[in-house]
């Protein structure tokens, strides 16, 4: 994992680019400028850990390029695959705004850029810049929202006629 200068990831893939995702469509150019200046940008190479299983949840993660996976650990000591995440999508909003650890390890599919959003830079756009904040809040609601609409559909798929006591 390598830490890369925000200023110049967003002059190589360009403001139109990044509205382009999903998590930070419709965000002003201040907006996005803000974040990329204060926020990290991290470039991970194939199989690179982002985190770990328990790790302390205090960002979230956009993918700006490449592809990462979600892999969480099952009662028998096994692992499942659980998603991939790719361009615009975020990863660890849910253990942040949850006050929990992380669920499970990320790695990255191939090389990967991804823009780290901190709890103190979630705040701070926040103060700064309250109708941004308050768009970006609204695209990880919908990120969350297609996620749990994804999770009821494959525990359908699976047959699961009553999750309660399937789990």
């Amino acid at each position: 994992m390598k830490s890369l200068v925000g200023v110049e990831v967003l002059q190589q893939l360009g403001i139109d680019y990044v509205r382009d995702a999903s998590t930070l469509g419709a965000l002003s150019e201040g907006a996005l400028r803000y974040l990329f200046n204060n926020g990290e940008l991290i470039s991970l190479d194939k199989d690179d850990v982002l985190f770990r299983l328990g790790d302390c949840a205090d960002s979230f993660h956009v993918v700006l390029q490449g592809s990462v996976r979600l892999v969480k650990p099952r009662h028998d000591g096994s692992s499942a695959h659980i998603r991939d995440y790719t361009f615009g999508h975020e990863i660890g909003f849910v253990a942040m705004i949850g006050l929990h650890g992380r669920v499970g390890d990320v790695l990255a599919n191939e090389p990967s850029y991804l823009l780290r959003v901190s709890c103190g830079l979630f705040d701070a756009l926040h103060n700064e810049m309250p109708n941004d904040f308050g768009i970006l809040l609204l695209n990880l609601s919908r990120e969350m929202s297609r996620r749990l609409r994804d999770a009821d559909n494959r525990l359908a798929d699976a047959g699961v006629d009553d999750w309660s006591v399937a789990h």
